[in-house]
């Protein structure tokens, strides 16, 4: 996905003034985002480590408000996450990560630059870019077209919530044609992403290409295992300090757990070193804060439903909710 990537960051994007950001108690940090969202999930769970008080600002891509015209003046390639300080735009998250990195006061804690010892930074740099380049859209997507693939999905993406997203997918490069006509500043980068979103569509379609993304995945969580199989059995990825590679590897582990991926790629006992990580990683507060909980995933499940969907269920029984709620509470157990 790097040519996508290569051609994107040509676009004329909004200008960071890369001025420090003050972390006072009145925060001047705005995030849109949507807590469902991978990319999203990032930031949000650096901007907990690093104790940064922030605003945010949820875009309901169930809706495609991220490719609403008030949006797109904001972000022209109508993605998430966008980080808002005073008047700077700073949109993608690797962007923003790299941003809060170097702007922040000193004394936040430091994701990046961790330690002193350079070789440290190398691996930390190394599994980052190596995480980071993992297709996250196209592995969950592909996960609804085979899910004899899976194992068992855990929410969100249980029914009905992946026919919704599986079926927006679908109609997703048709919108998108749709949306450049109607937004002329936009419409470059709209109609590249439809041409993306149709390349994507072949590869989900076709079980064999989606082997092979997930085989990709394999390896890099194959150099996972070695990497962690090498540290101190109280370390994190790189090192005793959690890192910009452990955020990435933990939202990367929380997605695959969510979509049933986990026996294929770690559990019991395949990659002991990633499940005993993945264990201790969501004790972490910054983990509890960033993944929706319960109640966020069932408003989530109602909400996301055609108009009619919702009309429906409203004439059932209210039981039929606490029903849910039951099975919802085994099903993440």
């Amino acid at each position: 996905m790097f040519y996508v990537q290569k051609y994107l960051d040509k676009l004329q994007i909004p200008k960071a003034n890369n001025s420090p950001i003050s972390n006072g108690c009145k925060t001047n940090i705005l995030l849109y985002c949507n807590y469902y969202s991978f990319y999203s999930q990032k930031v949000v769970m650096a901007l907990y480590e690093k104790n940064v008080d922030f605003e945010p600002f949820v875009i309901d891509i169930t809706k495609g408000e991220q490719y609403s015209s008030w949006f797109l003046d904001i972000n022209p390639r109508g993605e998430i996450p966008v980080l808002k300080v005073n008047k700077s735009i700073i949109p993608d998250s690797t962007r923003i990560l790299d941003y809060l990195e170097l702007y922040l006061e000193q004394e936040t804690t430091p994701l990046i630059e961790v330690s002193q010892d350079t070789k440290i930074l190398l691996t930390i740099n190394k599994f980052r870019e190596l995480i980071e380049a993992l297709p996250a859209g196209l592995i969950t997507v592909g996960s609804f077209f085979h899910p004899h693939l899976c194992g068992t999905p855990k929410l969100p993406f249980i029914l009905p919530v992946r026919e919704v997203l599986k079926n927006g997918d679908m109609s997703s490069s048709k919108n998108l044609r749709r949306l450049a006509e109607e937004h002329p500043k936009a419409k470059e980068v709209l109609l590249y992403k439809a041409e993306i979103q149709d390349r994507k569509h072949e590869i989900i379609a076709n079980e064999e290409e989606y082997l092979k993304v997930l085989n990709v995945v394999d390896d890099v969580l194959a150099q996972v295992e070695k990497q962690l199989q090498e540290q101190s059995e109280d370390n994190w990825l790189c090192c005793e300090k959690f890192s910009i590679a452990d955020i990435n590897l933990t939202v990367l582990l929380q997605r695959l757990w969510e979509l049933g991926l986990e026996d294929r790629f770690w559990a019991n006992g395949k990659r002991p070193h990633i499940e005993n990580y993945f264990s201790r990683v969501k004790l972490r507060e910054s983990f509890k804060k960033t993944i929706p909980n319960l109640p966020v995933h069932i408003k989530m499940i109602i909400t996301s439903q055609p108009p009619l969907y919702i009309g429906a269920a409203g004439a059932v029984s209210i039981g039929f909710v606490f029903t849910l709620a039951y099975i919802f509470k085994k099903l993440i157990r």
